[in-house]
């Protein structure tokens, strides 16, 4: 059980960095189609910061609830949701671990991002998930993670 645990927060942080790492970069982007200079010591310094701030300082502050709350967290819960249902699932359906939880966790960051806008007042709180593309991109971020998790889980030998 300990083992399992290690390795979900460990998904839970590769989820994290990747999708930091796509919002950070959409953001690159746009600054650079502007002809603002980004440079690579820039693009590095705001990957780390936005991976603190989004994490500790500045977190997501939920209207609702009147509090913040750690994108680290909010990953947390929408992969242990996924990941809890994949493995209910895989009580039926015979198919690999690691494409079950592939799935499983590009569901959950899809999810996030398609929720996120109805308790933030219908706006992308995450820029590179304004477009189908960034959308998209955010969900292979997850399925990373849950690849990584499905691939630490030892196979069960059938009786």
């Amino acid at each position: 059980m300990l083992k399992i645990s290690v390795h979900l927060t460990i998904a839970v942080f590769i989820a994290t960095a990747l999708v930091i790492l796509q919002t950070t970069a959409s953001n690159l982007i746009w600054l650079s189609s502007l002809d603002m200079p980004v440079s690579l010591q820039v693009g590095l310094t705001t990957y780390f910061n936005d991976l603190i701030t989004m994490n500790y300082l500045n977190a997501l502050t939920v209207p609702r609830l009147q509090t913040t709350v750690p994108f680290f967290a909010l990953i947390a819960v929408a992969l242990f949701i996924a990941f809890f249902f994949a493995r209910v699932g895989l009580n039926w359906i015979r198919i690999s671990k690691r494409l079950a939880y592939s799935l499983a966790g590009g569901a959950a960051i899809i999810g996030i991002v398609i929720l996120m806008p109805l308790e933030f007042y219908n706006l992308d709180l995450l820029p590179g998930a304004r477009t189908f593309l960034g959308k998209m991109s955010l969900g292979a971020c997850g399925m990373v993670s849950g690849f990584y998790f499905g691939s630490s889980l030892k196979e069960r030998k059938s009786q």
